[in-house]
């Protein structure tokens, strides 16, 4: 039997199996978006490295996508399933970020002056490094602003009661 679940926005018919499954298709669908855009965006920037507006659309999107995600887990207070918010594990990731970009870099600039390859190296170099430190100053400053949002939702008394 089906029964009426009411929403903050809508009605739903939808009983907890199947909202849990929707739930979790919808995850899915916009882990594939998000990652998908990435990997589209990295392709095009060394595919084409001298042509930025085929990116622009595609670029907004992500951007838009990784801003409404990273907010809307701050304000609920949620980092993530697997990853801490520690030092470790920032410069894991910033690691990984900065040499994926750092490629990106090396690749596309490659492309424009491949007889240049110091030149290319010494570019992605700079951006590996500078794409690392960025990342890790934001993940800090992030995963420190987390564990007050925590504190707070956790000093906050229950309305269930």
């Amino acid at each position: 039997m089906m029964t009426k679940i009411k929403t903050k926005f809508t009605n739903s018919y939808l009983d907890e199996r199947q909202e849990q499954a929707l739930l979790r298709i919808e995850r899915n669908g916009c882990w594939l978006a998000f990652w998908g855009l990435l990997v589209a965006l990295i392709v095009q920037r060394v595919a084409y490295p001298a042509d930025y507006d085929i990116t622009k659309g595609q670029m907004v999107v992500l951007l838009v996508l990784a801003v409404y995600l990273a907010v809307a887990c701050m304000r609920e207070g949620v980092w993530d399933r697997r990853l801490r918010p520690d030092a470790k594990t920032n410069a894991v990731v910033s690691c990984i970020a900065g040499l994926v970009s750092g490629f990106v870099m090396f690749m596309q600039v490659y492309g424009n002056f491949p007889d240049k390859i110091v030149g290319c190296i010494a570019a992605g170099v700079f951006v590996t490094l500078m794409a690392g430190g960025l990342c890790f100053a934001v993940l800090s400053i992030s995963a420190a602003a987390y564990r007050k949002r925590v504190a707070e939702l956790e000093a906050e008394p229950d309305n269930e009661e």
